[in-house]
């Protein structure tokens, strides 16, 4: 369907998406407007039925005197790597000589996604749902933190 505003017409999400459909996913792209529509619309949907891909981080830069530093431990070789205030997990695993792929380095893409053995994540992507965000077993090491001092991670 088409829904083209200079000819009048309006999609009218709240009708659209009023009744839920079981296993049902949304998955949308594009201007804000749109997704915070979207997401407005579906929240009495089952948890996570919204997919969305963002093409714009609202999650904002890193800002060294609001950030704690903290330590992660590399599961594999027993490694312990320093993650200093001023820097991401991301910059911190390179300069340990630890080879993570990345992409856009703003929490968008998920291309720098690590596995999470133990701690708890401040996650602050625009990739994962919010049941991954609270079965807490992998982040994007671009930008999201440890909330506690620690982390463990599968590499």
């Amino acid at each position: 369907h088409l829904y083209v505003a200079e000819e009048g017409r309006r999609a009218d999400y709240a009708a659209l998406l009023a009744t839920p459909r079981a296993g049902a996913r949304i998955h949308a792209c594009g201007p804000a407007r749109l997704l915070h529509g979207l997401e407005a619309a579906s929240r009495h949907w089952p948890e996570d039925s919204l997919r969305v891909e963002h093409f714009v981080s609202t999650v904002g830069a890193l800002d060294p005197a609001r950030e704690q530093g903290f330590e992660v431990e590399l599961r594999a070789s027993g490694l312990v790597v320093q993650v200093r205030n001023d820097q991401t997990l991301l910059d911190a695993l390179r300069s340990a000589k630890i080879e993570v792929q990345s992409d856009c380095r703003e929490g968008l893409c998920g291309s720098c996604e690590v596995p999470v053995l133990e701690g708890e994540v401040d996650h602050r992507d625009m990739v994962l749902t919010r049941g991954e965000r609270a079965a807490c077993t992998k982040m994007m090491s671009c930008c999201s933190r440890a909330r506690s001092g620690r982390l463990v991670l599968g590499l």
